[in-house]
C-alpha cells in the first residue's frame, strides 16, 4: 500500500508540473567504491516545448534513450574564459506526440576536493565526487541532464550501500535500510544528492521534520542542533512567514564546507563542532530557506539574499543581545580593511563570496542597506514588506528591483534614488564633522553643524544620524537629518543647551570609517594589498620551519603582494602595507611591545591584558598594534604543532585585536577589541563666547530588536 501511495504521489507531482516546468523522475544506484552511479531519468518537459532540446551531462556518463534521439554536440566556449570542462552538451529529439522521454546513463564522477588559499584561509571545493567517504553532487556536477538555467521539479529514488543515508531537498517519501525516496514538487534551481555512512537523528516539530546526519554517533551534538532548529524555524516563521519545506537537516560533510541548500545545510566536521556555530552560522543557514532557497535570486542585478540573510540572522542575533552597534561597526571595519578604492565594486555585480573583499561588499554593504532601509521606513513597514515580498515571490526568482518595488509600494515612497546609489555605485560616503556651534534663540538654543562628505566623486543622499548631548540631561537627543550635498549645514532647534555632537554614534550608516574609529585588528593585516612577514632567526629550528611553512602558504594568496624576510634581513618596519611578526624571539618584539601602549604588557615570560596573564610556555597568542601608520600583528606559540591550527583559526578572528588559546586544539581563552579613545565624528559644541565643555556623550536610547 505504501508503495502504491508513493507511485501515486510521483504521478500527481509529474502531472501537476508537466505544463510549467521540467520534471525529473530519477532512479539512482550508487557505487561509491567505484566512484560510479547508474541512473534512469524519466524527463517530462513543459507542454508545447520544442521537439529538440539542448542539455548538459557530465563527460564521465554515457547517455542513451529507448524513445528519443541523443546526439553529442561541441561545447560552446564560456564567455568568461572558464569553460566547465567536466561537462558535455547533447541534443535530444523527443518522440512525436510526447513531452516525455527516458534517459539512461552510468559512469564515474570523481573530482577530489582541491585546495584554494584566500585571505589566509584554505578552502576546498569540487564540482562533484562519488567516493567511499561520501557523495556530494550538485546541479553543477552534471549528474542529471540540465536544460538551460530554468527551474524544475523532481522525484528521486536512490539505492544505497548498507549503512548509508542519502539526502536531497524536499520531503522524504519512503526509506529503508538501503533505499530512500526524496520528492520536491515546488520549483527548484537544481537537484542535490548527498550520501555517506551517516548516523541519523530526527524529531518532528510543528509538522516539520528536523534531521541531523553525522558521520560518527554523537547524540549530544545532534541534540544541540535539533534544539537549535526547533528554536530558529519558529522565530523566522513569526518574523517572515511559513517555512517553505517539509524538513531541515544538518548534514556533516567529509571536508570543511559551509553550504546552504534548500531544506538542508552541508557543514564540515570541524565547523559543526565549534562551540559558537549552533547560535551563529547555523541560524544563518536556516534562514536561507526563506531568502535564496525559498525566494530565489535573479542574479542579473546582483545577489540580495546574502545581505538580507546576514541582516536577519547574524545582525539580528547580536541585536537581541544588545550588541547591534558593535556588530555594525565590525561590518564597516571589514569594509575599510579589505576593500580599498581600487578593489571596490557595485552591489549589482555581486553574485557570490569568493574573498574577504567580496564578502565585505556582498554581505556587509548589502546588510547595511537593509538596516538603513529599516531605519528610514520604521520596523512595522519593514517587517510587513518582507512578509509580503516572501508571500509574493516564494519559489520564484526576484531581483533588487523587485525588492525596491515592494518597499516603495508599502511605504508609498520613491526609493529609486536610495536603491540606485547603494546598489549601482561602488564606494561609500566618508564624513567629516567640520564644526558645531550653538547660540541662544528666542525659545532655547539653535545648533549649527557643518558636515562634509570627503569621498571622491558625487555626494550621497543620506539620512544622517545625530546624537546631541544636552546640559542637565542624562539622555542624548537623537535624530536623523537628510544630507544630500558634499558640504552640508544643519540646523537644530533645541530646548536645552547643546554641549556635544556625535555623528552616527551607533554605526547606522554604511560609510568608510575614519581610521580613528577603528581599533587595531587582524583584518587590517589580512586585508592589506602589500604584506611583509618577518620570521625569527633565533627561534628553535622546529619553530622556524613551521613559521616558514605558514608564511609560504599565506604568500600564495593571489590578491596581495607578500614578502617573507628573516628579522636580521631588515632594519625597520615599512611605512606602507602591513606586517606580521612571528615568534617570541623576533627582534622586532620590543618595538611591537612599545606600540601596544596601555593595551597590553609584554615581558619575556608572557603577556598581560584585560586583567589576565598568559604564559609563553602554555599559550598561543596573537596581538595587534600600529607602528606609526602601519598595522602590525604578532603571533607566537609554545609548540610548533600548535602553529598550523593557529593559522587555520585566525581568519575567523579577523575583527578582533587580540586572542589567546591553549591546548593542542587551541581552545579560545580570550578575544576582544582594544578600546577606541575617540572619533573625529564627535566633538564639543562651541558656545557663543567661544568656549567648549569637555563632556561625555549622553546616554543613547535602548532599541528594540526586530524579533525575540
Amino acid at each position: 500500500m505504501r508503495l502504491l501511495i508513493t507511485l501515486l504521489l510521483v504521478f500527481v507531482a509529474a502531472t501537476a508540473y508537466a505544463q510549467a516546468l521540467p520534471h525529473h523522475q530519477l532512479s539512482v544506484v550508487l557505487h561509491p567504491e567505484q566512484h560510479v552511479l547508474t541512473v534512469e531519468d524519466r524527463v517530462t518537459l513543459p507542454s508545447g516545448a520544442a521537439r529538440t532540446q539542448l542539455f548538459v551531462l557530465h563527460k564521465g556518463l554515457h547517455p542513451a534513450s529507448p524513445d528519443a534521439r541523443i546526439i553529442a554536440v561541441a561545447a560552446t566556449p564560456d564567455p568568461q574564459g572558464a569553460p566547465d570542462n567536466w561537462l558535455q552538451q547533447y541534443t535530444v529529439t523527443l518522440p512525436p506526440g510526447s513531452d516525455s522521454f527516458t534517459l539512461t546513463y552510468d559512469g564515474e564522477i570523481f573530482h577530489p576536493p582541491q585546495q584554494d588559499v584566500r585571505e589566509a584561509r584554505t578552502f576546498e571545493s569540487t564540482p562533484g565526487i562519488i567516493a567511499a567517504e561520501g557523495v556530494v553532487l550538485t546541479g553543477d556536477s552534471g549528474w542529471y541532464p540540465r536544460f538551460g538555467d530554468g527551474m524544475l521539479t523532481f522525484a528521486l529514488d536512490i539505492d544505497l550501500p548498507k549503512g548509508w543515508h542519502a539526502i536531497s531537498q524536499g520531503k522524504r517519501a519512503d526509506a529503508s535500510v538501503t533505499h530512500v525516496d526524496w520528492q520536491e514538487g515546488q520549483p527548484q534551481n537544481e537537484i542535490y544528492l548527498i550520501a555517506a555512512p551517516f548516523t541519523e537523528y530526527a524529531r518532528i516539530d510543528a509538522g516539520i521534520e528536523d534531521l541531523v546526519y553525522l558521520r560518527k554517533d554523537d547524540t549530544e551534538l545532534a541534540q544541540l542542533y535539533l534544539e537549535a532548529t526547533a528554536r530558529y524555524i519558529p522565530m523566522y516563521q513569526r518574523l517572515i512567514g511559513p517555512y517553505p519545506y517539509a524538513k531541515f537537516a544538518l548534514v556533516e560533510n567529509f571536508w570543511e564546507t559551509g553550504y546552504g541548500m534548500p531544506s538542508f545545510t552541508l557543514l564540515g566536521s570541524q565547523v559543526i563542532r565549534l562551540p559558537f556555530i549552533a547560535a551563529t552560522s547555523y541560524p544563518h543557514e536556516i534562514l536561507h530557506n526563506w531568502w535564496g532557497n525559498g525566494v530565489y535570486v535573479d542574479y542579473g542585478g546582483g545577489n540580495w539574499s546574502e545581505g538580507l540573510t546576514a541582516y536577519l540572522a547574524d545582525h539580528l542575533l547580536q541585536e537581541q543581545k544588545g550588541n547591534g552597534a558593535a556588530y555594525r561597526r565590525s561590518v564597516l571595519q571589514k569594509y575599510a580593511d579589505f576593500v580599498s578604492a581600487g578593489r571596490d565594486f557595485p552591489l549589482a555585480q555581486f553574485t557570490s563570496r569568493h574573498s574577504a573583499q567580496s564578502e565585505a561588499v556582498g554581505y556587509g554593504k548589502a546588510m547595511m542597506l537593509f538596516h538603513m532601509l529599516r531605519r528610514r521606513l520604521g520596523d512595522d513597514t519593514f517587517i510587513r514588506t518582507l512578509q509580503s515580498f516572501y508571500r509574493d515571490y516564494r519559489f520564484k526568482r526576484a531581483s533588487f528591483n523587485d525588492l525596491e518595488d515592494a518597499f516603495a509600494k508599502a511605504s508609498d515612497q520613491d526609493l529609486k534614488p536610495f536603491f540606485a546609489q547603494w546598489i549601482q555605485q561602488a564606494g561609500a560616503p566618508q564624513l567629516h564633522l567640520v564644526s558645531a556651534r550653538a547660540r541662544r534663540a528666542a525659545t532655547g538654543y539653535e545648533l549649527n553643524i557643518v558636515v562634509e562628505q570627503t569621498q571622491p566623486g558625487p555626494a550621497y543622499m543620506i539620512d544622517l544620524p545625530l546624537a546631541v548631548t544636552l546640559a542637565g540631561q542624562e539622555a542624548a537627543y537623537s535624530t536623523m537629518i537628510g544630507l544630500k550635498d558634499k558640504h552640508g549645514e544643519l540646523h537644530l532647534q533645541l530646548a536645552a543647551q547643546p554641549l556635544r555632537v556625535d555623528i552616527d554614534p551607533e554605526f547606522d550608516l554604511f560609510r568608510r570609517l575614519d581610521r580613528a574609529e577603528i581599533p587595531p585588528a587582524l583584518s587590517q593585516v589580512f586585508g592589506a594589498e602589500k604584506l611583509l612577514i618577518v620570521l625569527p632567526r633565533k627561534a628553535q629550528e622546529v619553530l622556524r620551519a613551521q613559521y616558514r611553512d605558514i608564511a609560504e602558504a599565506w604568500q600564495k594568496q593571489p590578491s596581495r603582494v607578500t614578502l617573507i624576510k628573516w628579522d636580521d634581513e631588515i632594519e625597520h618596519v615599512p611605512d606602507t602595507g602591513a606586517v606580521w611578526l612571528f615568534g617570541w624571539e623576533n627582534s622586532f618584539r620590543e618595538k611591537f611591545k612599545a606600540a601596544l601602549g596601555n593595551n597590553a604588557a609584554m615581558s619575556d615570560v608572557g603577556v598581560e591584558f584585560e586583567n589576565n596573564k598568559y604564559d609563553r610556555t602554555k599559550h598561543a597568542l596573537v596581538l595587534t598594534a600600529h607602528i606609526g601608520e602601519t598595522p602590525v600583528a604578532w603571533l607566537a606559540a609554545p609548540a610548533a604543532s600548535m602553529l598550523p591550527v593557529l593559522a587555520r583559526k585566525l581568519p575567523h578572528y579577523a575583527t578582533f585585536s587580540y586572542a589567546a588559546f591553549s591546548g593542542p586544539e587551541l581552545t579560545n581563552l580570550a578575544k576582544g577589541v582594544w578600546p577606541v579613545t575617540g572619533s573625529p565624528l564627535g566633538r564639543a559644541v562651541e558656545q557663543e563666547d567661544g568656549s567648549t565643555m569637555n563632556v561625555s556623550r549622553g546616554k543613547l536610547a535602548t532599541r528594540e530588536s526586530l524579533s525575540r
